[in-house]
């Protein structure tokens, strides 16, 4: 009876509330109203075209910076904002904070923040052509 109570105590532990319920990661979408937009996150290439889609690990996400690049035109970017997870603070019913909080979701995942915003539109600054003009009248 002891070794199963031990268990279920290290199992309630060893995982926070706000890790449980929104995971340990975000999943970012970004938008062009650019054909042939290349998408970057911290510079990585995350893809090429009018959209793009990343997985970035909420202990880092603070630091990210989406950029949206084409030839010819102006580079746009933005920092990915976060906020504060309201869901780790269930970890005070647990353990009153001291292991799930503290340890778990805050220092070992960081799923005490979460991303603000999923959904971002970057459309490079283009110059505009006199064809591409005369084509819309």
């Amino acid at each position: 009876m002891k070794t199963i109570s031990l268990v279920v105590m290290i199992m309630f532990f060893v995982s926070g509330c706000a890790s449980i319920f929104h995971g340990t990661k975000d999943t970012i979408y970004v938008r062009s109203e650019e054909p042939d937009t290349q998408f970057y996150v911290n510079n990585r290439d995350i893809g090429k075209g009018t959209s793009a889609n990343t997985t970035i690990s909420k202990d880092t996400i603070d630091l990210a910076v989406l950029r949206a690049e084409k030839k010819g035109c102006n580079t746009k970017s933005t920092r990915i904002e976060t906020q504060f997870d309201a869901l780790t603070l269930l970890g005070v019913l647990i353990d009153f904070g001291i292991i799930s909080i503290l340890f778990i979701d805050w220092a070992a995942t960081g799923a005490v923040t979460r991303a603000a915003q999923t959904d971002y539109i970057l459309t490079p600054d283009c110059p505009k052509t006199p064809a591409a003009d005369q084509n819309k009248i």
